[in-house]
C-alpha cells in the first residue's frame, strides 16, 4: 500500500469481509500439463476434461449396437469365431430393482440377422411381463411361497414347490421354443452362419439379455465386384506402392 491510498480505500472496518468490489481476474490458461484444460461451466469433470452428455452413443461396449465376444461358448468353437453378442441392458425405470426388466431400445444391428423390431419388442414385452409377475415379492402366491418357506424351514423351496421356480422354468423352456423357431424360419444353407438365438437369463443372473447373433464381419464374399456394389472388397495380396 503506497502513502497516497488511505486505509479505507482498500479495506473496510470488517477486516474479515475484504474488499468490496474486487478486481476482476479473467484467465483462460490451464494451469499446467497433468492439470488439464481450464474448467467449464457445463459438460467438464474435476479434470477439465470434457464429458459427453450421453455415453450410449458413443461407440464403445456400452452402445446398444456394439457386437461382443460371445463368452457363452468355448473359446476354441467355431461358434466364437463365427458368432457375436448383443448386449441388451437392464430397465430400472419400470420395475425398479423388484424384478428385471430390459431396456426396449431396439439395436438396428439386430435386423440383418433376422430380428425385426416388431419381434423384438414382442420378446422385451414378455420377458418383461413374466419376470415382473414373478419376481413381484407382492404378489399373493410369493407371499404364501415365503411363509411355506420360513416355516418348513425353506424345504418348501428345495422341493420346487414355489410359483416363481415353476414360472421361471416355463420362460426358459418359451427361450428355448423361439430358438427352434428362429432356427426354422432364418435359411442358414446359403451363408452358411448361425441363426440368432437368445441366451438362457440364467447364464447371465438376469442383468442383461444376450443375443446370439452371426458375425457382422464375416460375410459372403461376392463373385464378381460390380460398378453399383457398395460392399467394399479387402485386397487378398498388398498392393504395390505407387511412385511419386
Amino acid at each position: 500500500m503506497t502513502g497516497n491510498d488511505a486505509p479505507g480505500d482498500s479495506f473496510t472496518r470488517d477486516l474479515e469481509r475484504g474488499r468490496d468490489e474486487n478486481a476482476p481476474r479473467p484467465s483462460n490458461v490451464s494451469a499446467g500439463e497433468g492439470i488439464g484444460s481450464a474448467l467449464s461451466s457445463t459438460n467438464s469433470s474435476i479434470m477439465g476434461d470434457d464429458i459427453q452428455a450421453d455415453l450410449g452413443e458413443e461407440w464403445g461396449p456400452r452402445h446398444p449396437c456394439y457386437p461382443h465376444m460371445n463368452p457363452h461358448v468355448p473359446v476354441d468353437s467355431t461358434e466364437y469365431a463365427t458368432t457375436r453378442i448383443i448386449r441388451v441392458r437392464r430397465d430400472w425405470l419400470l420395475h425398479g430393482d423388484l424384478a428385471p426388466a430390459f431396456s426396449n431400445l431396439y439395436p438396428e444391428i439386430l435386423d440383418p440377422a433376422g430380428i425385426s423390431e416388431q419381434e423384438f419388442r414382442k420378446v422385451i414385452g414378455r420377458l418383461n411381463a413374466e419376470l415382473g409377475a414373478t419376481f413381484n415379492p407382492y404378489a399373493g402366491r410369493n407371499v404364501v411361497d415365503s411363509v411355506m418357506g420360513a416355516l418348513t424351514g425353506w424345504l418348501w423351496d428345495d422341493l420346487g414347490m414355489t410359483a416363481s421356480k415353476r414360472r421361471l422354468a416355463a420362460l426358459e423352456k418359451w427361450i428355448e421354443q423361439w430358438n427352434s423357431e428362429m432356427q426354422k424360419s432364418v435359411s442358414t444353407d446359403d451363408s452358411g452362419l448361425a441363426a440368432p438365438k437368445i441366451i438362457s437369463l440364467r447364464k447371465t443372473g438376469y442383468m442383461t439379455l444376450d443375443i446370439q447373433i452371426p458375425d457382422p464381419e464375416i460375410a459372403p464374399a461376392p463373385s464378381t465386384a460390380g460398378g453399383n456394389d457398395s460392399r467394399t472388397v479387402l485386397p487378398t495380396e498388398p498392393v504395390s506402392a505407387m511412385p511419386v
